[in-house]
């Protein structure tokens, strides 16, 4: 009885593997786009200037949407699960061979700056719900853009 309880504990805290390179591609989609329109008549009182100068800005800014193709799945892969480190939001979406799921990430300053989201999930599901492996997109405050730990770039 210990030992089985022991080998669950075992799995359970064992970290899922990330999904091999040669199984999917990132393609980045590099636009520049201007902010939606803020209200110039709202104010503020907790924003900080350069806060303050972002929100009204029109100048366009460097937006980012990444394009993630599932090349080939495990036997019984059926969906991906896409999770972020600010919304407590799972989507999850049905996938097969040559699947792209676009995922708009936004301006990259509002990702370097950590006010977007900046690292992404994207779990393997079985038929049956379980999790199979992971694709991990980080990007951090410098602007170095991570897959699966490994440095695929900087904006």
């Amino acid at each position: 009885m210990k030992t089985l309880l022991l080998l669950s504990l075992i799995i359970v805290l064992q970290e899922l593997p990330y999904k091999p390179k040669e199984e999917f591609e990132i393609k980045l989609d590099y636009q520049f786009k201007s902010r939606p329109a803020s209200d110039v008549n709202k104010v503020h009182l907790d924003e900080t200037r350069k806060e303050h100068e972002r929100r009204l800005s029109t100048a366009p800014l460097p937006y980012l949407t990444l394009n993630i193709k599932m090349l080939r799945l495990g036997e019984d892969e059926v969906k991906v699960k896409i999770t972020n480190n600010l919304t407590p939001r799972v989507v999850t979406r049905k996938v097969s061979a040559g699947t792209i799921i676009p995922l708009e990430v936004g301006f990259t300053d509002d990702v370097k700056d950590r006010v977007a989201a900046h690292h992404y999930v994207f779990t393997m599901l079985t038929s049956k719900k379980a999790e199979t492996n992971k694709i991990e997109i980080m990007i951090e405050e410098d602007g170095t853009f991570l897959v699966n730990g490994e440095k695929r770039g900087k904006f």
